[in-house]
């Protein structure tokens, strides 16, 4: 078909995955001969699109002002005009808010993702645009559609987070980081990876908190935790009453190289996308977020994991210290290094099979024809 030019709107650019998914989809859009184009609020993933040759657009879309969201509105119509835009396809909730109108105003078809379950009282039910399509990257997310927006299910599709499999692999020189971290090349080490708000801020803290009792219990343990957010400064001063000199204890913020990072680490503690990403660099992963904890992944519990995104959310199941020190403990001291290696070949060969970026990546663009095909907008020759 065509070369199809896509408006990508997403609210940020920084650590997260639904920001990581956007950057994912754009870079293998431009691979498949598609012209992608992002408009965000901004943040540390613009330079990586900039060497790609990705046209990154900035727009106000983290602030629900109306002097801001008309501003957004301006900025998308000129892209739109300017670029002959084909198609809008939006990640976030006020970014479909502004896509929805443009969808309106300057006739070019509207589809959404939906990344997670999104909150809807206090009438955000009636303020959230969904789109002419809706993808859906887990069954659980589906049904919280529609259960609680009322989509028709006609409408939705389940597409799964996609894994660049290429950066996210066990190649990355990971040399020259442990020694800027100043890391002990012989430790364990336990990477967390969140965006550092709410109830993933706190149970970032809990993690912090527990990292005495895993230093009583394992001998030279390191816990890294990468991530920013509304709350990194509550996290950062747990951190200074844990570990004053930080030795141990490495609170990393933004960074990009989440690859070395993971190739660095012993066990990945994640949810969501960082979990599959964490799979693609063979590491054993401890699922446990904000909604759920489901501890280590394994071939047992793993359709359970993927039912609910890899996030643990509604089995019943919360974080606790004594789990997570458990499992960690169990981990190194009970599992051997075979047995430890045996669940991250696993974990890769799940998301080369599942979660390959490709895959998603062809299954979003066959969306794309039929949402062109409904609205007259596609034909044969395309």
């Amino acid at each position: 078909m065509k070369e199809l030019k896509i408006l990508l709107p997403t609210t940020r650019l920084d650590i997260g995955g639904a920001e990581t998914h956007v950057l994912g989809l754009a870079k293998q859009l431009k691979r498949m001969g598609h012209y992608p184009i992002i408009i965000s609020s901004g943040g540390v993933y613009v330079e990586e699109l900039k060497r790609e040759g990705i046209p990154h657009h900035y727009a106000p879309l983290d602030d629900k002002r109306c002097t801001d969201l008309l501003e957004s509105f301006k900025i998308f119509g000129g892209i739109i005009k300017e670029e002959k835009i084909d198609i809008i396809h939006t990640h976030g909730r006020i970014a479909s808010l502004i896509s929805k109108t443009a969808s309106i105003v300057y006739k070019v078809p509207f589809m959404t993702t939906a990344h997670a379950l999104f909150s809807h009282g206090g009438g955000l039910k009636y303020l959230t645009f969904w789109g002419d399509e809706v993808i859906a990257i887990s069954e659980d997310v589906k049904q919280h559609l529609m259960d609680k927006f009322g989509v028709g299910e006609e409408k939705i599709t389940i597409i799964e987070n996609g894994i660049d499999t290429y950066a996210f692999n066990t190649y990355s020189n990971n040399m020259n980081l442990i020694e800027e971290l100043g890391l002990d090349r012989d430790s364990i080490k336990i990477l967390y990876i969140s965006r550092l708000s709410g109830t993933l801020a706190d149970l970032a803290v809990r993690i912090i908190k527990s990292f005495p009792e895993l230093s009583r219990k394992l001998d030279k343990v390191e816990l890294l935790i990468v991530g920013d957010g509304d709350d990194y400064e509550q996290v950062r001063g747990v951190h200074r009453q844990i570990d004053p000199m930080k030795k141990s204890i490495k609170l990393l913020g933004k960074r990009t190289d989440i690859p070395e990072i993971m190739n660095s680490a012993d066990v990945v503690v994640a949810v969501g996308r960082t979990a599959l990403e964490a799979m693609a660099v063979k590491k054993p992963v401890i699922l446990a977020g904000g909604e759920g904890y489901l501890g280590l992944l394994c071939p047992q519990n793993y359709d359970l994991a993927k039912s609910t995104n890899f996030t643990g959310r509604n089995i019943g199941h919360l974080y606790t210290e004594e789990r997570f020190i458990n499992e960690v403990v169990r981990l190194f001291s009970v599992l051997s290094e075979e047995e430890r290696e045996t669940l991250g070949e696993f974990g890769r060969k799940k998301v080369e099979e599942q979660f390959s970026i490709k895959r998603m990546t062809e299954k979003t663009v066959k969306i794309y024809e039929k949402l062109l095909r409904n609205w007259g907008h596609f034909n044969e020759d395309n």
